[in-house]
């Protein structure tokens, strides 16, 4: 028998991907680590980053920088499950971000893509168990 995502899994793991890209977006990542698990990693945004609290104290870094405005876009997101309470997912970032006052280009940053490990935690909600970002397209 093939696993499958319950359409409600599925929905919950998109929402929790697209929320991770919102609270950076919006000045909110402060917030960031809720949506970690207690053991989780964090790859390929500066130095790997170990457990929940070294992902929020991250985030709150982040938070912090004003002036910094950024997009983060998905697309071709692919979601498969491992068990009823694991599954794996890979994605493209486009990332446009601009630092300072006025508009900023319409050129992305860079893209990148996410290779996701994400768990039901106790409590229902999906949370990252893993998050590895690597560099497809940039300035060197």
């Amino acid at each position: 028998m093939t696993l499958q995502l319950l359409p409600e899994d599925r929905a919950a793991i998109e929402e929790l991907i697209q929320r991770h890209a919102w609270l950076i977006d919006h000045g909110e990542a402060n917030r960031i680590g809720e949506l970690f698990t207690q053991d989780a990693t964090l790859h390929g945004v500066g130095a790997c980053k170990v457990g929940r609290a070294a992902i929020a104290a991250w985030g709150a870094e982040r938070a912090a920088m004003r002036g910094r405005r950024s997009r983060h876009v998905h697309s071709n997101i692919l979601i498969e499950p491992v068990s009823p309470d694991a599954a794996r997912g890979w994605l493209v970032l486009t990332l446009y971000r601009h630092d300072g006052p006025g508009l900023g280009s319409a050129a992305p940053l860079l893209i990148c893509e996410y290779a996701d490990r994400y768990r039901k935690e106790p409590d229902g909600a999906w949370r990252f168990a893993e998050r590895r970002l690597a560099m497809l397209f940039g300035e060197a």
